[in-house]
């Protein structure tokens, strides 16, 4: 063969074998994957995106129809904007008829559901029996996971038949009401989520009593007065609750691992009544604008022997309160202005979060040395250079918190003495400081400047956390900062000798609103 032609030959070929290859690069991979994977794809979807997804593929229609996650949400058939309690005719029929739809195919095939959300308007009070058999569907096909959210004044009433269902292992109910009858099963509840003003004591009881909860979540309510955290007796008189501090030999041991409450703040008395030694299983324990006293504090602390989570947020009554557990690894105590005194004696705390005023006295005992304790304090309004001396004071009696979080006001809103500054002495040692909010910043260079110099002479972080949102020029902040951090910011008994790219988060990024996080290693001269 001449060489002319095989050369020629030998191009065709690897021409050929080029485009093979390409063929092969391209096929769709994703629509090869087994359908318990397109299944797990598609759940972190809602039921509108998954419908969109079918036109990739025959394989992607295919597995949208069973996919064992439905989200319904009035909100994807509304315009941008409209409340979701509120929806004109048309929009609600739509709605309606894609749920309805969507029920009945998987009720003809018996699909499996795991998980269902389901949020109303305050019209869908015409559709009771429509929605009661979309709930029955979904105990027929084996539902583990179940939301209901009703907006706008309307409590829809929920069938007894959910809370007969043997595989439901979650439940989360807002601005809806139990059955009317008295007696449940549930035998299979492990998380439970409800709003105190739609429940029955009664049948709280009982839900709280007969089921293996895990995680009970209680939510504001205007009504109780005094609910017991219940440990059955179960004797030949029947049940019987049982709110004293000391067990019976016969007492009933509570499985709850987490409680969570959020309540009113000092509007309404605290409701419950908790058994501290019935709940030797008890782990996490959290209170949101809840009334309760530096008693009750104190008592839960020390007596429940397993726990080893502590959360306070917005609880006013709080005046001078004593945690003393030793099981306690995470604490996070939260904008509690009203504080005088704080002591911690925990020795097994790994994480500390303290978010409140500098003039709390803060008092540690037995607190490991080699606890992440990040301090949030509550800035004044504006931010002064005197506040800013009295952080660095508190940080130095306490001599323990590694990481510090200020968020940044507006630069108006800050006020820089030099006079006061001058006689502060060595700044304190931070591992971090993160500087919040910087995205609300419009760089009035001259307030930025001084707040920054005046922040390092009281502290000398080896990280700098930038953090701001995409919805401000951020990018461009963090780049006038460091600019304003390299040429004018200055501490004259430290000065700032290097910083380095420390690395980024980027998280946060599908949030709302969307964050992202620079850090920088900064690294100062020694005197």
């Amino acid at each position: 063969m001449p060489t002319v032609r095989r050369n020629s030959c030998e191009k065709i070929m690897g021409f050929e074998e080029n485009v093979v290859k390409m063929q092969r690069d391209t096929v769709d991979r994703i629509s090869e994957l087994p359908e318990f994977i397109l299944h797990t794809i598609l759940s972190m979807l809602d039921t509108k995106e998954v419908c969109r997804a079918c036109i990739l593929s025959k394989r992607w229609y295919g597995a949208w129809s069973s996919v064992p996650v439905l989200d319904f949400q009035l909100r994807y058939f509304q315009k941008y904007g409209d409340y979701p309690g509120n929806c004109d005719d048309d929009t609600l029929k739509r709605f309606v008829g894609f749920v309805d739809k969507t029920m009945q195919r998987y009720s003809m095939h018996k699909y499996r559901i795991t998980k269902m959300y389901l949020m109303l308007p305050k019209s869908a009070e015409k559709l009771v029996s429509l929605i009661d058999k979309w709930i029955m569907i979904a105990v027929q096909n084996q539902i583990q996971d179940f939301g209901i959210r009703v907006v706008g004044g309307f409590y829809y009433r929920l069938p007894e038949i959910l809370f007969c269902a043997k595989s439901l292992k979650v439940l989360k109910c807002k601005f809806v009401k139990l059955p009317y009858y008295k007696t449940m099963e549930l035998v299979s509840l492990e998380y439970l989520t409800l709003y105190l003003d739609t429940v029955d004591e009664d049948m709280l009881q009982r839900i709280i009593s007969s089921s293996p909860l895990v995680e009970l979540d209680i939510k504001r309510g205007y009504r109780l007065v005094n609910i017991s955290l219940p440990w059955m007796e179960k004797g030949n008189g029947g049940d019987k609750c049982t709110t004293s501090g000391t067990m019976q030999s016969n007492h009933q041991e509570s499985p709850l691992q987490k409680f969570v409450y959020t309540g009113l703040g000092h509007h309404m008395p605290w409701p419950w009544n908790m058994n501290i030694v019935a709940l030797k299983n008890l782990r996490k324990l959290e209170f949101d604008f809840a009334s309760i006293t530096d008693d009750i504090v104190s008592e839960l602390a020390c007596g429940l022997v397993a726990l080893e989570s502590l959360a306070l947020s917005q609880c006013f009554n709080l005046k001078c309160i004593k945690i003393s557990s030793n099981s306690l690894k995470q604490l996070r105590i939260a904008n509690e202005l009203h504080f005088i005194e704080v002591t911690i004696d925990a020795p097994k705390l790994l994480e500390f979060s303290y978010n409140t005023e500098v003039e709390t006295s803060l008092s540690l005992v037995r607190v490991p040395d080699h606890c992440n304790a990040q301090f949030l304090p509550l800035g004044s309004d504006p931010l002064t250079t005197v506040w800013l001396v009295e952080l660095k004071k508190f940080l130095e009696e306490t001599n323990f918190f590694k990481s510090l979080v200020i968020e940044l006001p507006n630069p108006r809103k800050i006020l820089v003495d030099e006079d006061i500054l001058r006689n502060t002495g060595p700044p304190y040692k931070l591992s971090e400081l993160k500087l919040c909010g910087i995205g609300a910043w419009n760089l009035g260079k001259f307030s930025v400047v001084g707040f920054l110099d005046a922040l390092f002479r009281c502290c000398h972080p080896d990280v700098l956390s930038l953090t701001t949102s995409l919805q401000n020029p951020g990018s461009e902040l963090i780049l006038d900062i460091l600019n304003i951090l390299k040429r004018k910011v200055h501490c004259y008994t430290h000065p700032l000798r290097s910083i380095e790219v420390e690395g980024a988060d980027c998280s946060s990024l599908l949030s709302k609103p969307s964050k992202f996080e620079m850090r920088f290693r900064l690294s100062w001269c020694q005197v």
